[in-house]
Order: structure tokens, then sequence, then C-alpha cells
């Protein structure tokens, strides 16, 4: 909190954005519409690119423009007591709509701008997850879901509603979650993990969890997690060869290969 109280006021004390924002104004007291669309896309730039380094929600710099509007107003104000009645009424209600219509169109062009990266960037973490949260067919109704790198709770909330979808199209009767390659996980996370298992039993999936690091196993235990009630493997070949087991199947060198339409080729060879 103190610190993004820091970065609002290291742009408030900037001279930058005044100094932009005053050239762009002037610019259409002067009547150079040419002039103010250039200044007009260097503003934008350099608000959102600041807007989203300090990670300043849009109605600080809201808040912020109709300051510059009053200060720039009183500006023209004093000008024009200043010069009497040399300037005409209707020179003043121009000047004032100019002004307006500047302030207006800069906070119209940051607040586009910012939705256009918001859409693009839950565009992209849509297309990672839909990519990262693919159940892939193993052998038979064995389906497997690698989870991998900093599992966040963005990223369970979509795999809580696609998997299971998934899960019922390939005709998934058993699905291996991984978790070799996840990093580490919250008292959040692991909560929608064990949420994700319980819908897939509900479905009449069940479920292996294979590869849990022991930090990991450990910090489920401390949260009060139970995942004693599905089975778990130290690794993705212990769980098959464990499943394989539970079903008679004979121990025999099997060779899958399969593709998903994400990942692309995938070669798995699996001892049992």
């Amino acid at each position: 909190m103190v610190q993004k109280s820091h970065d609002h006021m290291t742009v408030t004390r900037s001279k930058e954005i005044p100094r932009m924002t005053a050239k762009a104004i002037t610019s259409l007291l002067l009547d150079s519409s040419h002039l103010f669309k250039s200044y007009l896309k260097e503003w934008t730039a350099s608000v959102t690119n600041r807007s989203l380094y300090f990670n300043i929600p849009v109605s600080y710099f809201a808040d912020l423009m109709r300051q510059y509007r009053q200060i720039y107003s009183r500006y023209i104000e004093k000008f024009i007591i200043s010069q009497g009645r040399s300037i005409n009424p209707e020179t003043t209600c121009h000047w004032f709509t100019l002004v307006n219509e500047g302030f207006d169109r800069l906070l119209s062009q940051f607040i586009n701008q910012m939705d256009s990266y918001k859409k693009q960037k839950s565009r992209q973490r849509h297309l990672i997850n839909d990519i990262s949260a693919a159940v892939l067919p193993l052998v038979g109704q064995i389906g497997v879901l690698p989870l991998s790198g900093q599992v966040d709770s963005n990223y369970l909330e979509f795999v809580l509603k696609a998997v299971p979808d998934q899960c019922i199209n390939l005709e998934v009767s058993h699905l291996f979650i991984d978790m070799s390659g996840v990093l580490s996980i919250d008292g959040l996370i692991a909560e929608e993990l064990s949420k994700l298992t319980r819908i897939l039993s509900l479905l009449g999936i069940s479920v292996t969890i294979s590869g849990m690091k022991p930090e990991i196993a450990l910090f489920t235990i401390r949260s009060g997690i139970d995942f004693s009630r599905f089975s778990t493997a130290g690794n993705l070949k212990q769980a098959t060869k464990q499943l394989w087991s539970q079903n008679n199947g004979d121990i025999k060198l099997m060779h899958t290969y399969f593709r998903s339409p994400h990942r692309g080729p995938f070669f798995i060879e699996w001892l049992f």
C-alpha cells in the first residue's frame, strides 16, 4: 500500500505529464489539429506506459486530468480578466470549448488504450490457459493433465471450467494430474485443486495425483487440505504402473504415441 502511494506521488510530481498535457491543449487553442493529434498520440503512450508500469488505476489519471483541467481553466480566466474587454464573449466561449474538448479527448484516448490492452491481455491469458490446461489422452480411457510453472488462481479457475468438459469429451475414466512441473502453490490454489478432484469424482472420473514435490505436500498438510481420499504417486511413471497393477494388467513395455492439438507430438515410454 505504501509502495502504491509512492508510485502515485512519483507520477504526480513528474513534470512530463503536465508538460505534455499543456502542449496538447495549447495546440488546440492555436487551431493546430494536426499538431494536437501528434501530441495526443505521444501523451497517450506515455500515460498508458506509466499506468501499466506503476500499476496505477485509470480512475487516478481521470482525477489527475480533472485537476489539470481546473488549473488550465483558471489560467485562461486570469488572462481574459487581464485583457479587460479586448476579448469578446464568443472567443472566450470558444477557448473554453476547446479546452474541455481537448481534455475529454485525452482521457477518452487513454481509457480506450487501457481497455484495448486489457482485452489483449485477457485473450493472451485465455490462450495460455487453453494451451497449458489440455487433458492429453494417454491410452484407453486414461488421460493426463500436466500442470507446470507458477500455478495461480486465474489458471486454476480456467482449469476448473475446462478440464471436466475435456475429460467427458475424451471419455476419460481415470485422470492423472501430474504436478512435477509445479514450482509452488498457496492455500487457495491447493483448495481449488482439491475442488477439481472432487468435481471429477462426482463425474465418475477417478484421479491420481502424481509428482507432488515434498515441500508442496508438506504445505498442503499444514494448510489442512486433504488429498488422502485420492490416489497419489511419486511420479507419472509410478502412477501408471500403480493403475495397471490395480487393473491386473500385464507388466510389459508399452510405447504410447499421442498428439495434442495444442502441445504437438509426444512420445512416452513406460516400463511396467
